[in-house]
């Protein structure tokens, strides 16, 4: 073995053993959980069988986990300093600091509070905002979910630290476009779309086309056309021999799937905007998992504040606070009363692409029965 800890890197072994990147204290319970305690908002105890206890410390972080190496190393050195030597960074964008006593997660939460970060989630409160990388790494993106899950994360933080009590758990995914990366089973999603069919040059398109519209005839769909969910866009053979294209208006769904492959496929961008589901999650509570169900279809995405967004979203908490009861997560909620009462209290318009339809649930593994 070298001393080079370059070369040392390079020889590492895959798979490697996941657990040796825990801490001790981690490693030797692994498997042996029995039990948890909370201890306010943000702070949760772990119990293990063998007596050891290991106390989490959820801390709020930007959106898409975008931080510097400088505020990394910091918080590294609070859990060198007062925990155990571990973190975890969650697929939700939280960063959990680990120790072994409530006195130091105390501590910890005062020294990530003094830092800006805020602490929290657990119990009924927000859990997280989550939110795809966007344009920072995505080609589909439509609209920059990041800054529109700043803007949330800015208003809704007394949900978060537990400042304002909840009915129970809240979720939020905020998605640049429907691919929904950002994630779909949650209270409330936020979906980017374009929301209108797509128009091209007709010169430049020609590059995402045969050449000859006898390629056409020997079968070849080119991918612009392939990948269309709806068949909305047709290729045909011109009288020159060319091909030329069309979109077919009333079948377009706006995915921007023929953007993706064709990059003289353009949208209106004073069309941009985003669709709002609510009701979905994967938890077995309640009447099981959910799908989200979009109940508004198009909201504007107008930055750098986003208040269309900040209001529709606030208007559904606020009416899921006034209404449900003591651990009634929205889905479950909107269940009870029903798609059409849930429409009626936020005051908002039925049109062909709002219907309201149920939310049953009621599906997951308790409906298996025993095996």
């Amino acid at each position: 073995m070298t001393a080079d800890p370059v070369a040392q890197r390079l020889q590492k072994r895959l798979p490697v053993p996941y657990t040796e990147w825990l801490p001790e204290l981690v490693r030797r319970n692994v498997g042996k959980w029995v039990d948890r305690r909370f201890h306010g908002y943000g702070i949760i105890e772990h119990i293990s069988s063998t007596g050891d206890r290991v106390f989490t410390v959820k801390v709020g972080t930007p959106p898409n986990f975008r931080m510097s190496t400088e505020t990394m190393r910091k918080f590294i050195d609070i859990a060198d300093k007062l925990g155990i030597g571990g973190i975890k960074i969650t697929r939700n964008g939280n960063l959990e600091i680990l120790t072994d006593s409530l006195d130091k997660a105390v501590k910890i939460k005062e020294e990530v509070e003094k830092m800006g970060f805020p602490v929290g989630g657990w119990g009924p409160t927000l859990w997280s905002i989550n939110s795809c990388t966007a344009f920072l790494t995505c080609t589909t993106a439509v609209v920059d979910a990041p800054s529109i899950t700043k803007v949330l994360y800015d208003h809704l933080k007394p949900y978060f630290t537990g400042e304002v009590k909840l009915p129970a758990k809240l979720r939020i995914n905020v998605s640049g476009c429907p691919s929904s990366c950002g994630g779909f089973t949650s209270d409330i999603n936020i979906v980017g779309h374009y929301g209108d069919a797509p128009t091209y040059d007709p010169e430049r398109v020609k590059l995402c086309l045969p050449r000859s519209a006898k390629a056409l005839e020997a079968g070849h769909v080119p991918e612009v056309a392939e990948v269309c969910p709806t068949g909305a866009i047709k290729v045909y053979g011109k009288p020159d021999g060319t091909v030329g294209l069309d979109v077919i208006r009333s079948k377009c769904i706006a995915c921007g799937r023929c953007r993706d492959v064709c990059d003289w496929m353009d949208f209106d961008e004073s069309k941009i905007g985003v669709a709002i589901l609510v009701g979905g999650k994967a938890s077995n509570t309640g009447r099981g998992s959910m799908p989200s169900i979009q109940v508004i279809p198009w909201v504007p995405a107008i930055p750098p504040e986003y208040r269309e967004i900040v209001a529709v979203v606030k208007k559904i908490i606020d009416v899921w606070r006034a209404n449900a009861r003591e651990g009634e997560r929205i889905g479950d909620w909107i269940a009870r009363v029903g798609m059409e009462q849930f429409y009626k209290l936020l005051e908002i318009p039925v049109t062909k692409w709002n219907k309201p339809v149920a939310i049953s649930g009621e599906f997951g593994i308790r409906q298996f029965g025993p095996i």
